[in-house]
């Protein structure tokens, strides 16, 4: 029965033109309301100066209609300024518009009542000292007339009264609101105009984002036209500034590709090629044994030894791979160098014990940090070499030394030594100096000691027998554990 395959679905990805918008359109709203703030407040001013200038114009102008007729005070207002104070004007702007009038009182210091509107609240803080600006005994202040607002000029003007030279307060006063509904027509009027210049910002920002993300589309569809074998650098002499870093990382990501593809088809190359004479030797053997030519324990004692030493193989074939790959040293971490020692040397305890050999440990202890399994896998394939070349009854000397500024581990056996083939590249891989083993033992051992940051050296002594000296940096924060063996120096 055929299966349905389910539809994934994935969460829609970040878009980058809505984020650039996004990102401009915070600022610049909060620049428009801020601006739009700034403008209200300097359109207020603006309005209260101009009303205040004219305030005071009406306050002079009443001033000099103040008349002596028959021994009395008399104020007679032109039809002119009867419609200015007594007429009605409609706020522009505003639903169901208000209706507001200039108003006016003129009394005496003693708050007498004169002309005008006898409501109006006499001027209360005393005589006004004389205005800066406008050069007169002259207050501007705010008040209320029943339920409104109002904006009031109170004028102090001398005057020639039938007792002589006397003051009288002239106030004159208009409704707060005409001024407050024009500068808010100011406001709105800014703010539409700024809206629609942040509309069409943004809709050119939208329209160059598309544009300019042209070549990043350009660039995917030949990515996606790549096959998944071509693994050939990217070459874009006209790519962008900003899209240069891309392709420049994204080749780095090939090249770490194909090293590692690389890595894997010599692994396969090479584990073919070494697999293939122990996979014969046991058909061979097998066959032996099955048909009678070879007694059946003797037989599988030898498929027991070819399959020991495949095993032993395959595991030298990975760590090689392992040592080979990218960034096998990152591996960080604390280690005690003689505790390590001394767990490879119980590991490989039955192998000495079988060959009746002598193992050496003089190794104090010290802490070491840094890609410790590289340590540990450098250690068992020496041994591992001592091992196998020490005859029996011989003797394998394990040395650790400590210096101010690297480590010296050093592994000695008395066997035969290297051959002289071996003796000017010891390091070459599937090179034996016998027929035991694969041959990759001092390969790996140096690949895992350039890994370590540290050295190996592998000569014949003079005594006989081999000497390996693996040399390791002193990493900071690791610590010896014994003050007096951490002032030995390195053997000669």
């Amino acid at each position: 029965m055929a299966t349905q395959t389910e539809p994934v679905h994935t969460a829609r990805a970040p878009s980058l033109r809505r984020r650039l918008l996004l990102w401009l359109s915070l600022p610049i709203a909060l620049f428009i309301a801020i601006d739009a703030y700034a403008s209200y407040r300097a359109a207020l001013a603006t309005a209260e100066l101009a009303f205040d200038r004219l305030l005071v114009t009406s306050a002079h102008a009443l001033g000099d209609l103040i008349r002596l007729e028959r021994g009395e005070l008399q104020v007679s207002l032109p039809h002119a300024a009867l419609e200015l104070y007594d007429g009605a004007v409609a706020l522009d702007g505003e639903a169901g518009a208000t209706r507001s009038r200039m108003v006016y009182r003129v009394g005496f210091l003693n708050g007498d009542y004169l002309a005008g509107e006898p409501d109006v609240p006499p001027y209360a803080a005393g005589i006004a000292p004389v205005h800066p600006r406008y050069g007169a005994r002259l207050a501007l202040y705010d008040t209320q007339l029943h339920t409104q607002q109002l904006r009031m000029a109170a004028l102090w003007q001398p005057v020639e009264a039938h007792e002589g030279l006397r003051y009288v307060l002239i106030q004159v006063g208009e409704p707060s609101a005409y001024r407050d509904s024009l500068a808010r027509s100011i406001l709105w009027q800014t703010l539409q105009r700024q809206l629609v210049l942040l509309g069409l910002l943004l809709g050119l920002v939208w329209i160059v984002a598309t544009v300019a993300l042209q070549p990043l589309r350009a660039f995917a569809r030949r990515l996606d036209r790549r096959s998944a074998s071509e693994s050939t650098p990217l070459h874009s002499p006209h790519a962008l500034q900003e899209l240069a870093p891309v392709v420049h990382a994204f080749n780095g990501l090939l090249q770490r590709v194909g090293e590692a593809q690389a890595q894997q088809q010599r692994l396969i190359a090479d584990a073919s090629h070494q697999l293939r004479t122990p996979l014969a030797t046991l058909q061979l053997h097998a066959h032996a044994g099955l048909d009678g030519a070879m007694p059946a324990r003797e037989a599988l004692e030898r498929i027991a030894a070819t399959t020991q030493r495949t095993g032993r193989m395959v595991h030298q074939l990975l760590a090689w791979s392992r040592a080979r790959a990218p960034n096998a040293e990152a591996e960080q971490d604390q280690a005690d160098l003689r505790e390590l020692l001394e767990e490879v040397a119980i590991e490989l305890s039955p192998l000495l014990a079988r060959r009746h050999q002598d193992f050496q440990l003089d190794a104090p202890s010290c802490r070491w940090q840094g890609p410790v399994w590289m340590v540990q896998e450098i250690v068992v394939n020496l041994l591992h070499n001592a091992l196998t070349y020490t005859p029996d009854g011989g003797t394998i000397v394990v040395e650790l030394a400590l210096a101010p500024a690297h480590i010296v581990l050093r592994v000695l056996d008395d066997g035969p030594g290297l051959p002289a083939p071996l003796q000017s590249a010891p390091f070459q891989p599937f090179v034996r100096s016998s027929g035991a083993g694969a041959g990759l033992g001092l390969a790996i051992c140096q690949d895992l000691a350039h890994g370590c940051g540290g050295t190996l050296t592998v000569s014949n002594r003079p005594a006989g027998g081999v000497e390996a000296r693996l040399t390791l940096p002193r990493r900071p924060g690791a610590e010896a554990g014994d003050p007096a063996a951490s002032a030995r120096q390195s053997p000669p």
